[in-house]
């Protein structure tokens, strides 16, 4: 439900529309409302764009209010953002990929990283910021579930060569017969094991979603958060800056917390 245009998978779409799981939406210069199946919803502001599941929200620039997180989590630059308690709303702004923001009302919103670690709970009043740096040679823990975004051809088998990372997948899931042969992004999830995957062992992928691609991956565009992507700083509340490092790094400065805003 849109007070101006939005686009959705690169088609301008005037008003209301329906969407599907994989669904990519931008917002316009307007708010625009979203009303999911489990009887959630969520509040795009202005200049807002992430892609839309079933069960969850993956957003890549601007800020969304998702109400009941305890049903349809967030992810956002890597992590996950939900809750064990009904009802809560977690209000998750992202500047760039490397900083973002997350606000919780009605209850605590817990931010899980990709590796299954509790990094944060953000308590009602106390915003939280958190900035990522890079770091290539960073490896998920050995059996480990985390959530993996792939891009590329759905081949026979239904086997997947990421195009970013050039490694194979087996994916595994239901009714992905129609997308054999074709250029698809999937999100799903798997559990990390030490080592690169090998041509004779692919890693298995449960799919949580997947599109069929017009076209090609890049134009589809990169936004994706890999587990190479380390939190290294920041949490702050009430003023108190607190440095968190998981698997080495320092912190580096980060703005004041403020609650998310458009970026």
């Amino acid at each position: 439900m849109a007070t101006g245009d939005v686009v959705v998978d690169g088609q301008r779409v005037p008003g209301n529309s329906a969407i599907f799981s994989g669904s990519r939406i931008s917002s316009g210069d307007k708010t625009s409302n979203l009303q999911f199946s489990d009887g959630t919803s969520a509040v795009m502001n202005p200049g807002t764009t992430m892609t839309v599941y079933r069960e969850r929200s993956v957003l890549q620039q601007g800020v969304t209010t998702q109400r009941g997180i305890d049903k349809h989590f967030v992810l956002a630059n890597g992590l996950r953002i939900s809750s064990t308690t009904s009802n809560v709303t977690a209000l998750v702004g992202v500047k760039n990929d490397s900083y973002m923001e997350v606000s919780a009302r009605d209850g605590e919103a817990d931010v899980w990283s990709a590796s299954g670690k509790l990094v944060a709970k953000v308590e009602p009043g106390q915003p939280r910021s958190f900035t990522y740096q890079q770091v290539p040679q960073q490896a998920p823990a050995e059996g480990s579930v985390g959530s993996v975004d792939l891009c590329g051809r759905l081949r026979p088998g239904y086997l997947i060569s990421d195009k970013s990372t050039r490694t194979t997948y087996k994916l595994k899931g239901s009714d992905l017969d129609p997308f054999v042969n074709k250029r698809v992004r999937v999100a799903g999830t798997m559990v990390f094991t030490s080592g690169t995957p090998s041509s004779t062992a692919p890693s298995v992928v449960t799919v949580d979603g997947i599109q069929k691609l017009q076209g090609s991956c890049e134009a589809a565009g990169d936004d994706r958060k890999r587990d190479a992507l380390i939190l290294i700083g920041a949490l702050a509340a009430a003023g108190t800056l607190i440095g968190v490092s998981i698997g080495g790094g320092s912190a580096p400065p980060s703005p004041p917390p403020v609650t998310p805003s458009v970026p």
